[in-house]
This record gives structure tokens, sequence and C-alpha cells, in this order.
């Protein structure tokens, strides 16, 4: 299942002018949520720990691996199974994740790096809605 693709982002209404990475900074922001909770999944953890551990730190910018090891993609295979069951309700389809970062950085959306993002609130913004246990949107 692909979650996200950032080339999805980087066309259309897409600010000019921008860089096409900016089109992948939220889904980079969540993985890096995911990895940072021990969520990466088993082909990252395997074949690239060290950019993985780099990332948790924050050493290496999520952005920089999306692109570089899951070419723009954010699907299952980056997380494990405790991720994807986040993820599946969370980010997915019927997902809250876009409109929970739309609502506290709608501002950074697509304009922004990463770096331009606060790591701490943007964590904070995910777990509180982990925790409150809604995490996907009611059936209208």
């Amino acid at each position: 299942m692909k979650y996200d693709d950032a080339s999805w982002h980087h066309g259309g209404d897409f600010p000019a002018g921008q860089p096409q990475e900016h089109g992948g900074t939220h889904i980079a922001l969540f993985m890096r949520w995911c990895f940072v909770r021990g969520w990466a999944g088993d082909f990252h953890v395997e074949e690239e720990p060290e950019a993985v551990a780099h990332v948790i730190s924050g050493e290496l910018s999520a952005t920089e691996f999306l692109f570089r090891y899951c070419d723009g993609k954010f699907t299952e295979e980056d997380l494990n199974d405790a991720g994807n069951a986040i993820a599946q309700h969370y980010y997915g389809s019927r997902g809250l994740y876009l409109h929970d970062y739309a609502d506290h950085f709608g501002n950074l959306m697509y304009v922004a790096p990463e770096s331009a993002h606060d790591f701490e609130e943007f964590s904070a913004m995910l777990d509180a809605r982990v925790k409150s246990g809604v995490l996907i949107k009611a059936e209208a």
C-alpha cells in the first residue's frame, strides 16, 4: 500500500519556484516521527541502519531519506507492523494526518523545508492524536 507520494503534491497548485522536495516534507516528518518511535520497516533497518539512526537523531533530514531511499514514496514497507497500524488509520485515505498538519503547519506547506518545522511541536501534535484514540474521520 502506498500512503503518499511527493510527486502527487508538486504538480497542480504547487507554489511556483519551490523545490519538489517541499512536496515531500509533510511525508518525511511523519516518517521521522515513526522512526523515532521504533517503527522503521525491516527493509530500512536491515539495509540502511545508519541512515535510519541519522534520521532519528536529526543528523539526516527525513526529507533527504525519503528521496534518497524511498524515491519520494511512503509505503507500508517503510514501517513495521506497529507503525503501519497507526499509518493505515491516521495517514491513510480516511485519515486525519494531512488535516492536522494543515491546521498546525499550513503556512509551511509546500513552501518550507523540514528544518523550518518544529519537530517537537510536530511530534506533540501526533502523540496527542494517537493518545486521544481518534485516528480516523467519523463516517458522514
